[in-house]
């Protein structure tokens, strides 16, 4: 039996990893390590984006795929005069997964937790609504003894959760977005065939504005670039009332597009070569692909469109339940089948402008 594209201990390294927006370093130093036997050579810019390229035919195209290695995180912007650090939420954070998390703090991983005012001191109203004013209690009593556990304002906490596996082929843990899309590069990475340069990338400060893929879409400047993501499926209880729009289990989602509104704002439309390219490599791959639009969130590919005078930019991603929280949910064949598609992908000319529908 062939081995999964996505090998599990690599999702493990990638997920202890911890790489809040802005100090990505110890993921990518993991991504750096992992894919180095793969390429032909390991970049960094000073930003922290980690740059693998594998070299092709100098007339064949160049091809960037990229994912992102911060994840969801608070910034300790304060320690009170008790010992309780006071925080700044960075990224897209839903306030209700706040209260009754562990949290691991500073270089150290200090454990910390959030708690809610105890249910015996809520109004009817505070018992209804989400909670306010939380703080990351350390244990500590005082600013000083804060200071003597090596925790200071501007260092970060993550949620205390690694990748675990659920029933079947379903995993769960924090940062799956974006370290499963890390995991699946690293597949592609083993196994292309390809005559193009490819240039396996990892993007910083994708969840607070996408920072990351701007320098490194003008630093690579490929002529395709594909943001390789998870998508929020909708496929459970809580997920929406119409039936779902995407499904675990399902096959991955090939994007039409992706906003910040339902105006399709601030995100971007994928061009219809790049989606061509890659559904025709699922089609080859014998998968079965997702189409979806993402409103209420963007991908690296937004950016990677926009270098220079344009670009073919595009994303595929894997669907993944209760996105933005520690226990985010996905299935490993879609991860696989994701990886599959990319690959086959690299192994196919890009098509003309002739070649494709348009309408």
């Amino acid at each position: 039996m062939d081995e999964p594209a996505v090998r599990f201990a690599d999702l493990e390294t990638l997920v202890a990893a911890r790489g809040p927006p802005g100090a990505e370093y110890p993921v990518a130093d993991a991504f750096a390590e992992l894919v180095e036997p793969h390429v032909d050579s390991v970049t960094y810019d000073e930003m922290g984006n980690v740059i693998a390229t594998s070299e092709g035919d100098p007339d064949a195209p160049e091809i960037l795929l990229a994912a992102h290695t911060d994840e969801l995180a608070m910034l300790v912007d304060g320690v009170t005069d008790d010992g309780f650090l006071e925080y700044t939420m960075l990224g897209g954070h839903y306030k209700g997964n706040f209260p009754g998390q562990r949290v691991r703090v500073g270089p150290d991983g200090l454990l910390g937790v959030v708690g809610a005012k105890s249910r015996h001191y809520m109004s009817d109203d505070e018992k209804a609504s989400l909670a306010e004013n939380l703080v990351v209690d350390v244990g500590a009593t005082s600013r000083a003894e804060v200071e003597e556990l090596n925790v200071e304002p501007g260092d970060h906490a993550m949620w205390d959760r690694e990748v675990a596996d659920l029933a079947g082929d379903r995993i769960t843990g924090r940062a799956l977005d974006d370290r499963l899309a890390l995991a699946v590069l690293l597949g592609v990475a083993r196994a292309a065939d390809t005559d193009a340069t490819v240039h396996y990338a990892a993007t910083v400060q994708e969840e607070v504005g996408l920072r990351g893929a701007r320098a490194t879409g003008f630093s690579v400047d490929p002529d395709v670039a594909v943001a390789v993501e998870i998508f929020p499926a909708d496929d459970y209880p809580a997920g929406g009332d119409d039936g779902p729009d995407v499904e675990l289990g399902a096959g991955p989602v090939v994007e039409f597009g992706d906003g910040t509104s339902e105006y399709m704002f601030g995100g971007v439309l994928v061009d219809r070569q790049t989606r061509s390219w890659l559904e025709s490599a699922g089609e080859s791959a014998d998968v079965a692909l997702q189409q979806a639009v993402m409103i209420g969130g963007t991908t690296d590919a937004t950016e990677f469109q926009q270098v220079a005078g344009g670009r073919h930019a595009g994303a595929i991603a894997v669907p993944c339940r209760y996105t933005h929280s520690p226990v985010e949910t996905v299935s490993l064949a879609d991860a696989n089948e994701t990886a599959a598609v990319l690959t086959e992908a690299l192994a196919t000319e890009f098509p003309s402008r002739e070649e494709v529908r348009w309408g």
